[in-house]
Order: C-alpha cells, then structure tokens, then sequence
C-alpha cells in the first residue's frame, strides 16, 4: 500500500514545491523521493490491471472485447488458462457450416430419467409428452425436482403409443431393481370422463413462483388390486407423494429482457417451452473440466473436485436436459449468438413453405443453471463440484438477468405445430448482438 500513500501526497506537495520553492535541500530531496516513488506505484498499480484484463479477457473499455470464432477456437486449444477466451463476445454473423439435429431429448415426467428419440411431435408448449407429468409433496403441492431428490433421475417413464387404445397408449413407470417399487402404466391420453373421476390440484408450486393446475392421476392400467401410481411413488420417495398430469389452463412463461411482452405458454417444463444447446458446447464443457481436474496449480482449484473421476472430462448432454441438440457449427457457445432458427427437412424431404413459421424456434434467453446438472444420471448421487464450480469459471456474466449464475444452452419458443428429426438440417434466421441471446 505505499504506493497508494505516496500518490495521495503528490498533490498537496507539488503544489507547495511549485508554488513555494524548495525551503532547503532536505525538503526538496523528500519531495522529489516522494514523486519518485509515487511514479513508480502508479506504473505498478497500471500494469497490475492490465494483466487482470489479459487473464480474465476484459477489454480496456471495461467490457468483454470482440473475438472473431476463427481466433476463438485457436485460443480454446489450450488449456485452463485459455477458458478466459469465453469470456468475450463473438463478431456475428459467421459462418455455422452444416448444422443439424443430433439428438432429441423428451422427458415425460419432470426431473425423471429422459428418452432419446429420432424424432418428434412439438407444439407452442413444447415436445410431445415432455414434462407433462410432475410429482408433488401430497401437504404443499410444491413440484419436486431432482435437484432435491437425486434419485428421482433413476424413474424410468417410458411413453408407450397404440391407436387402438383408447388412450392413444400408456405411460410406463419403471423404478430401479433395488428400490423394491413396481411398474406401473397409466393413461398416455385420459379421456374426460376419466378425468371427471381424478382429483384436480389448483396449484400445484413450482420455485415458489408458478401455480400450475393438475390432475392427480388416480387410474392405472394394471388390472384390479394394484397400487395407484401416487401410493407406489410415496414408498420411493418415503413420504406422501402425488403422480400429477398437466391440467388444461394456460401456464405462462416468464418475460425475458430481449422479450418483455413474451406471451407463451408450457407445461411443468422450469421456465419455457423449449431448450436447446449444441455438442460443440457440451465438448467445450468437457475440455474445461478435464483441464481442471488435471491441474493442480493454485490459479487451477476448484472446491471438492474429484480429479480421477473428472480427468476425461465426461460430461454427459443428458445433465443439462435439453430438447434439441444441434451438432456443426464448430464454434462452442454458438447458439448464444443465434435468436432466430428455422428447422428444416431433411435434403430427401419434401418442402413446405407454408410450414416455415411452425419451423421457426426463437431463442428468448440463456439458460441459468443450477445444481441438477450434477447429479450422476446412473446412481443419482450429486458431484460436490461437476459442472456447476467449472462452469461458474467461464460461463458466469452470460444472462442479463441473472449475471452471477453460469449459462449453458438456451430457451426458445416455436411459432407452430411440427416434427423435429434427427438429422434435420438448422438454418441462423437471425442474430443477437452483445453477449447474445
């Protein structure tokens, strides 16, 4: 700190040196030492902050500066110290070469074990069948999630589709061997007057924040005898539970700040219709997490990280839960750029160009993480530090409004009724400037 108190007499002394002249040559000596020395802390203190800029990629106006995508991927092949280069914003538009589908996520019931699929129905609320079911506390009615229940991600719903049913098939509820829970099926599609029978929950709460209306599903397919699904899911999760299907009124999404008059609608989905990110980032992800865990440098500690278990970085797309995953843009992040996309056939289809706008996804905003992402798909255990603490290094400034949490893919919403299938091909309507969507 010398310096900094040298600095602040350098005012008051140069004003009575110039102004007075040096009284004898002790005080002049003193003064000039104290210039001197002030000089040289303020080149320090100056240089200090430049190098904070580099490593952190901080520009000299305060704010992420421009990176070209081809000077991104040539920083990104080092290691923990090049992740800063996330940091900065990319120059759009550039060139995505070939994007298309490369997985399809639908998860039926919410925070359970999703299903890869080759393609799917979609609608304004999302996938077919996605998040249509949710389980609730029996008391509150609040949703429960995995980021609670770990174990919640080893439910297997399965949808099971047959037009000669008359309810057009059946979801199928399976449990691991060990939990000593049967499988169950329920109605894919119930008919009113199987509703008419189903107790109706007014406000089942998600986050404290959105009341959803329910039907507590009280039917199976089983025969008769069985257990109802909710009696089943309450030994699971060792207190009163309830199986609750998506009831009839509007659910809105959230506004965003690209989109404040945002007027959509979902299911028990966290916030809006649809997410999607990109392989290039999930592989991103990896490479950062596997330089972490490799690293043992002071600049490189990341809390409660297991560095054996993380040293491939394997990460798995299914943390994240998204809907669409698109693969060949080669620039990792790149749909934090893209605020509109169209969702074309593929080239051995037919075209319709009235369908262009049911293709059309709009990108509203990132997607802030939490810590579901951690827990293990295959045991249901959460990781003390995987993704989260990494993705807190480099992802951390994203979203507007939410500026402390991380960011990995984004929210969109579709102006129509379609089909998405694997291998369709991925067209960048639009742009978003900035740090992006």
């Amino acid at each position: 700190m010398a310096h900094g108190i040298a600095f602040s007499l350098v005012p008051h002394q140069l004003w009575n040196f110039w102004h007075t002249g040096p009284s004898d040559s002790t005080s002049f000596s003193w003064t000039a030492s104290v210039l001197i020395l002030s000089l040289v802390g303020l080149a320090w203190s100056l240089s200090r902050k430049s190098s904070t800029r580099l490593r952190t990629g901080i520009g000299t106006n305060g704010i992420a500066p421009v990176c070209p995508p081809e000077q991104l991927k040539d920083d990104l092949k080092g290691g923990v110290a090049n992740a800063y280069a996330l940091e900065r914003e990319l120059t759009v538009p550039f060139d995505v070469g070939d994007v298309r589908v490369s997985k399809i996520l639908m998860h039926p019931i919410k925070s359970c074990r999703g299903t890869s699929l080759q393609e799917a129905r979609y609608t304004p609320e999302g996938l077919e069948y996605d998040r249509k079911w949710c389980i609730v506390e029996a008391e509150s009615h609040n949703i429960i999630t995995a980021r609670e229940v770990g174990k919640m991600v080893l439910i297997t719903p399965k949808v099971e589709v047959d037009a000669a049913s008359p309810y057009g098939g059946r979801l199928t509820v399976s449990f691991p061997a060990d939990s000593d829970c049967e499988t169950f099926s329920v109605p894919l599609n119930p008919t009113d007057d199987l509703l008419a029978s189903w107790p109706v929950i007014e406000e089942c709460r998600m986050f404290g924040v959105y009341l959803v209306e329910g039907y507590v599903v009280s039917s199976t397919l089983d025969g008769p005898g069985s257990r109802t699904p909710s009696e089943i899911l309450s030994d699971y999760f060792g207190r009163a539970v309830y199986l609750v299907m998506k009831g009839p009124r509007p659910r809105e999404c959230p506004p965003t700040q690209a989109f404040p008059k945002l007027q959509e609608t979902a299911k028990f989905q966290d916030g809006y219709p649809f997410l999607v990110a990109s392989q290039e980032s999930l592989e991103e992800v990896r490479r950062v997490v596997s330089a972490f865990a490799q690293d043992e440098s002071p600049e490189a500690k990341i809390g409660g990280i297991d560095r054996e278990r993380w040293r491939d970085g394997g990460v798995e797309i299914e943390r994240f839960r998204p809907n669409i995953v698109f693969k060949g843009s080669g620039v990792p992040f790149a749909e934090d750029m893209w605020r509109r996309v169209r969702i074309h056939p593929s080239e051995s289809e037919s075209m319709d160009a009235s369908a262009d706008e049911a293709r059309t996804f709009t990108l509203v905003s990132k997607c802030t993480r939490c810590l579901l992402p951690n827990v293990d798909i295959t045991t249901g255990a959460r990781d003390a530090a995987v993704p989260y603490k990494v993705l807190l290094k480099f992802r951390r400034n994203k979203d507007p409004a939410r500026m402390s949490k991380p960011c990995f893919g984004c929210n969109a919403v579709v102006g129509g009724t379609g089909v998405v299938r694997v291998g369709d091909r991925v067209e960048v309507l639009e742009w978003a400037g900035g740090i992006g969507v």
